[in-house]
């Protein structure tokens, strides 16, 4: 028998990574897809690691190091091909592709298990009773398992006010038994279950819709469903579950923010109730760890989740469906920087399944692939409810400025607040920087208070009386005086939501305000919290960052504020108007979703510009061919591939030296390899300079994503990092980000 097994190493370089050969112990039994302990590097270190097939050189077994220790075994074959697919396309190792497939707690924590206690004969336990009947703590106890049936331990501690020795006596006289058991942690477990699902009634846009979709469900295809603002997209999602559900088949719904589920939860929640899971970050490991044995099992058949969900464990032949697909949170940021969209389609493609990609605002590429037949296309062009789309109102901040208005809340804007105080009707009000004052200059030497770690301008905040760092965290005290030039003249300027939440305040005193922003949601249950209470009408206004532009629906919000919709209008990145643009057209159409009729009011020191003029109109179309036209003058997706390649060092000039030594070796690669035209975009700092302290520079690669260009990339990601010259260099490669650094 051979005992040797290829294993996926924690902590292994991308240019090391491979599957390293080990000796399983005698009479241990292990799989693919286990997850192992073992020695590791010259000191035999024990690291955490995955069974992935056979090693990938061939090591004769006296040579070998044996496993440690073998654990559960949690990857399916399809997780196999996942595995490898995240390899071979985002620049990543084994162990990395690996850990995520896996659930939360699998490296860690784990089954819960609580010890149940059971009666062993019935009989006997009631002639006990009636030949004891002084004993009153051991017929306590019999009493209430006769009455009740198993209980927990601790359970029956509780109600019977024993001490466990008595239970242990019972069950030395054979009385009772007590084992150990699982338990599953549901976050669910506390809804009340419906009786009877709510009927889903589509009108003739959604029926076409959903039976085009479901006339698709086994062909492995990607189709974009376009609807706008308040189209009843949901409606679409429930008809196309239920199909799926009828075949036997199990769905993943994926929403950008953690927010979103508690709506998105409790409307499925009345269709699905015990067959309905959910993954997020916002769950406990042991939450999120039982919700996939769920999965796996089948007994979770629908499964709602943020970007990690893509990898829930579910049948092949699955349906995966993506809403608000245009949104930047579907892509990770760290290694492996898989995009869920991609991850999706390589799954439903795989198993015969369906992907399905929603938006009111899709991203450019998903839409250019719709209108060239490259994916399925289906669009609702009606609200649900036939409401018209909110009336925009244009508030210029120029115009307030000059009569002396200093407020982040303009003339109009407030005029309109007043009014919906007076019906009692409810706002939502976006401002995209949190904290109080969003940037602290000296007003000797110009110089802007950075933080270390970052290089990008700290905020105050005045909960606190602290500066800080909205990007990495980092904070420090209230600062006085200028750290570059040791005057104490400092203008503290900017505004965030505390400081917006002040002004309300102030122009409104009897105003009832929640704030919903990183600094209020800290806690697992807060945004729920916040959510209920605003839809239960506790508050006026719902004020917050971008986690309340999208997907948020309460039927007595007829009025949305936009404080500044300038601040991502000016960006380096090619996407910035684009963001833009879906943002606002995001943000206003949380007005008048239901019975009363909604408008928004946009304060803006450009009113006239385009982007926000088909923003307010909601003309996507329009916006679409203007954007793509300036897209294909300059060469940028979805014309062309990008690749961002990141430098980390300990100073700007060796930063720069190793940025421009890679650019050299890119240029020389295209020169030897001519079927794979490439265009650089010249080494330059990022937008945050700094990470963790070092230096941090970019170069961007146009290019044609694919195999033959991939394993190039790879070459010269290798050949980078086993330079000794580059030992204090980092290096990553991102392809098609969606945030340019």
């Amino acid at each position: 028998m051979n005992r040797s097994v290829g294993v996926a190493v924690e902590g292994v370089p991308r240019s090391a990574d491979k599957l390293y050969a080990y000796l399983l112990p005698e009479g241990a039994s292990a799989s693919v897809g286990c997850v192992v302990t073992v020695p590791f590097g010259r000191s035999d270190k024990p690291v955490r690691g995955v069974i992935l097939g056979s090693p990938d050189d061939a090591v004769p077994e006296s040579k070998l190091k044996t496993v440690h220790s073998v654990g559960e075994c949690y990857l399916s074959e399809e997780s196999l091909a996942i595995v490898r697919y995240l390899r071979d396309r985002y620049f990543c190792t084994y162990f990395e592709a690996a850990r995520c497939l896996l659930p939360s707690g699998a490296l860690g924590g784990g089954a819960k298990s609580v010890h149940s206690v059971v009666l062993t004969d019935e009989s006997a336990a009631s002639l006990y009773m009636e030949a004891h009947p002084d004993n009153r703590k051991h017929c306590d106890v019999l009493g209430y398992l006769l009455e009740e049936g198993e209980m927990t331990l601790k359970e029956l501690l509780y109600v019977t006010g024993v001490s466990d020795s008595v239970v242990k006596t019972l069950a030395k006289k054979g009385l009772v038994s007590v084992e150990k058991i699982e338990v599953m942690r549901n976050p669910l477990k506390d809804r009340p279950v419906p009786e009877t699902p709510p009927a889903v009634h589509l009108n003739e846009e959604q029926t076409a819709a959903s039976q085009a979709l479901i006339s698709d469900l086994n062909s492995g295809r990607t189709h974009l469903l376009y609807g706008i603002t308040g189209s009843g997209k949901t409606h679409v999602f429930i008809s196309l579950i239920d199909a799926a559900l009828k075949q036997g088949k199990q769905a993943v719904l994926m929403i950008p923010e953690i927010s979103l589920t508690l709506q998105i939860v409790d409307r499925l929640y009345t269709h699905y109730s015990s067959s309905l899971a959910v993954l997020h970050s916002g769950l406990s490991l042991g939450e999120r760890y039982d919700e996939w044995r769920r999965i796996r099992s089948g007994e979770a058949r629908v499964v709602i989740g943020t970007r990690s969900a893509v990898f829930a464990p579910v049948a092949p032949s699955s349906l995966f469906i993506i809403d608000e697909e245009q949104e930047h949170t579907y892509k990770s940021e760290h290694s492996p920087r898989y995009h869920a969209r991609e991850v999706a389609a390589f799954r439903a493609a795989r198993g015969k399944g369906l992907l399905l990609l929603a938006s009111a605002t899709p991203s450019f590429e998903s839409y250019y692939r719709a209108q060239k037949g490259i994916i399925g296309f289906e669009t609702l062009t009606e609200r649900f409810n036939g409401k018209p789309l909110p009336k925009v109102l244009i508030s210029d901040l120029r115009r307030d400025m000059m009569s002396g208005t200093r407020s982040c809340i303009g003339r109009i804007l407030g005029e309109e607040l007043e009014q919906n105080l007076q019906r009692g009707e409810q706002a939502i009000l976006f401002m995209n920087r949190r904290g109080y004052h969003s940037h602290i200059t000296c007003a000797d030497c110009s110089a802007v208070i950075k933080c270390p770690h970052c290089g990008i301008a700290m905020t105050y905040h005045s909960y606190n009386n602290r500066v800080v760092c909205n990007y990495c965290g980092y904070s420090t005290g209230y600062v006085s005086k200028c750290p570059t030039c040791g005057e104490k003249r400092l203008i503290y300027s900017g505004v965030g939501t505390q400081k917006a939440e002040e002004e309300l305040h102030r122009l409104f005193p009897k105003i009832r305000v929640c704030r919903m922003d990183a600094d209020t949601v800290g806690g697992k249950y807060t945004r729920e919290g916040i959510l209920n209470d605003f839809r239960d009408g506790k508050y006026d206004v719902l004020l917050g960052t971008q986690m309340i532009t999208k997907g948020l629906d309460f039927p007595n919000v007829t009025l949305v504020g936009v404080l500044n919709a300038d601040m991502s209008l000016y960006s380096s990145d090619f996407r910035a108007f684009e963001k833009t643009f879906s943002l606002l057209t995001q943000v206003v159409g949380r007005a008048g979703r239901a019975e009363k009729t909604g408008r928004a009011v946009v304060q803006t020191y450009s009113p006239s510009h385009y982007v926000l003029s088909y923003a307010f109109a909601q003309d996507y179309e329009s916006f679409y061919r203007e954007e793509m036209a300036l897209r294909q003058s300059l060469l940028y997706p979805p014309y062309c591939d990008l690749c961002q390649f990141c430098f980390l060092a300990p100073s700007e000039e060796e930063a720069f030296r190793a940025a421009e030594d890679f650019s050299r070796a890119i240029r020389d690669a295209a020169e030897a390899h001519p079927n794979l035209p490439v265009r650089l975009i010249l080494p330059k700092v990022t937008g945050v300079p700094l990470v963790g302290g070092k230096t941090r520079v970019r170069i961007l690669m146009k290019c044609r994503d694919g195999r033959e260009q991939r394993d190039l990339i790879t070459s010269l990601l290798d050949s980078f990092r086993k330079d000794p010259r580059n030992r204090a260099v980092s290096v990553s490669a991102d392809m098609n980000p969606v945030n340019i650094l």
